[in-house]
């Protein structure tokens, strides 16, 4: 059958590329491809297996989508022939398209350590049967070892530590979460998670897994130390899933993601890749990044999707920012930009700048929260590079705006005099808001 545009994959990217394309394009017609009619919401997966009733709560309906005349096949594309602009699924389907979006994805990446194939190795895989698979057995652990203290790893130990015996979580850095948080604001959260039940075990490296009768038993350290685990998680990252897009030729980078340019081009006609499949490019140092946030790919897709066969959005990217949040119970966080170490690594000449208040005014309002917030602004100018925040609830919408100052290279005192809107049961004081707090710290130590 015939469409005007088809989308590879059903996730958070291809979903909001086919939303744009029909809000832009509204008599054409489009179809996505999928493997699962039930996907999983990827940033739900460590509360699906954890704290929410069953993993079917964490699927995404495509109701609103099939509402607004999206199609879905659920199906496997195994060829593309970009000459004829036809594509083959496992079904026996063929299809063809004017416009094809590759909506990929990433896949669990597993390290060359022995005894990785053991049975009780698990991956977190953005798959409904997979997760429901493992939930039961992970919650029933006795000895669970999480390897790999990154946003996925540090979320699935706290949910798993209400059910499991003991969880323990080794990373190979000397802090948790160090990709987007430094030692100083991380070790909060570190506290917090310990807090919880949580083992942690730093600067140790995994050098063997150990089993017996095919099932593992045991994890050796590289000093030479063990630890008792009958269930393993590997979560040491992603990595662009591209074996269908090499073999329709399409330019890889040297991330192994997929070549695109600022309209999310590939370098095939009539092409075009979005989310965790493509590869990056970092705002500040404009070099290939592998950053994968469905945020970002969502990002991404509405770009594609408004210019699939018109440019009817001008993009001006100078590249791609991480912007994490997180919660856990009683603590979230966010972070943007730049970390310190990384700033400096790129050879910025920083200053730090730091806050501390209540993000509800007066701070003995019920819900209220403390917040902390670590700035990190160049010397030259006062740019805002990144920042960090911990707080309560309010931190997720606070690192969005940081985030959107950092894009809009937004100075400490463009900060400082900024507008904003402050009421009681919603937010910090008007004289006493956290970011525009963290910019006067800034300020006075760039005036000196």
């Amino acid at each position: 059958m015939k469409y005007d545009a088809i989308i590879i994959g059903g996730n958070p990217a291809g979903a909001s590329a086919a939303s744009a394309f029909k809000q832009t394009y509204k008599d054409k017609s489009v179809l996505v491809i999928r493997k699962e009619k039930d996907a999983l919401i990827p940033c739900g997966i460590p509360y699906a297996i954890g704290s929410l009733p069953s993993v079917d709560a964490n699927i995404k309906a495509v109701d609103g989508l099939q509402k607004k005349g999206v199609e879905f096949a659920y199906d496997e594309v195994v060829s593309v022939n970009s000459e004829e602009k036809t594509l083959s699924t496992a079904a026996g389907e063929t299809h063809s398209y004017s416009k094809l979006v590759f909506a990929t994805g990433s896949n669990p990446f597993v390290p060359p350590i022995p005894g990785a194939d053991l049975d009780g190795i698990i991956t977190i895989q953005k798959n409904t049967e997979y997760i429901r698979s493992i939930r039961e057995d992970l919650r029933s652990a006795k000895n669970l070892v999480v390897i790999g203290a990154g946003f996925i790893g540090v979320e699935v130990c706290d949910e798993l530590v209400k059910f499991s015996e003991k969880v323990t979580l080794i990373e190979a850095m000397d802090s948790i979460l160090p990709l987007a948080f430094d030692k100083d604001m991380s070790d909060h959260i570190e506290e917090k998670l310990s807090s919880h039940g949580v083992s942690i075990i730093k600067s140790a490296m995994v050098s063997r897994i150990g089993g017996s009768d095919g099932k593992v038993s045991h994890i050796e350290l590289s000093d030479g130390s063990t630890l008792p685990a009958d269930k393993v998680i590997l979560s040491i990252g992603y990595r662009p899933n591209t074996a269908l897009a090499g073999k329709t030729g399409l330019l890889l980078g040297s991330t192994g993601g997929i070549w695109t340019d600022e309209y999310m081009r590939t370098s095939v006609e009539d092409i075009f890749a979005v989310g965790d499949c493509v590869e990056h490019k970092d705002y500040f140092s404009g070099k290939p990044s592998r950053l994968m946030l469905a945020s970002t790919g969502a990002a991404e897709a509405r770009v594609a999707g408004f210019n699939l066969f018109n440019l009817k959005i001008v993009r001006h990217c100078k590249g791609s920012i991480a912007i994490f949040s997180s919660s856990l119970n009683d603590i979230s966080m966010g972070a943007a930009g730049l970390t310190e170490k990384q700033a400096e690594k790129e050879g910025f000449d920083i200053i730090l700048a730091h806050s501390e208040g209540m993000d509800r005014h007066p701070g003995k309002i019920t819900d209220a929260s403390k917040v902390m917030i670590k700035g990190i602004f160049s010397k030259e100018g006062g740019v805002l590079l990144g920042a960090q925040i911990i707080g309560g609830k309010s931190t997720g919408e606070m690192i969005n705006i940081l985030g959107l100052a950092i894009q809009k290279s937004m100075t400490a005192s463009e900060l400082a005099i900024m507008q904003y809107g402050t009421q009681p049961l919603l937010t910090s004081g008007p004289g006493v808001y956290p970011i525009v707090l963290c910019a006067m710290n800034a300020l006075e130590k760039l005036i000196k």
